[in-house]
């Protein structure tokens, strides 16, 4: 079953795509439905949001933890 729109949630944010897709790819790999969704940023940045469902939170975020401040 597909989740709606307001279960997903930010598990993290990244402004590397590298790091976004491996963090997406670990999720997957442990049976976590994610995605990777751009944002639009000032001066032409954008942050990258690796988004998961609420019920997913805790462990996308352990999974993903050491990712996250490369």
């Amino acid at each position: 079953m597909m989740a709606k729109p307001d279960d997903l949630v930010a598990a993290a944010l990244f402004t590397e795509r590298d790091v976004a897709d491996e963090a997406w790819g670990r999720l997957v790999e442990a049976n976590i439905p994610a995605s990777v969704i751009t944002e639009p940023g000032m001066v032409g940045a954008y942050r990258l949001n690796v988004m998961v469902e609420r019920r997913h939170l805790d462990e996308a975020q352990r999974l993903i933890a050491d990712l996250v401040n490369q």
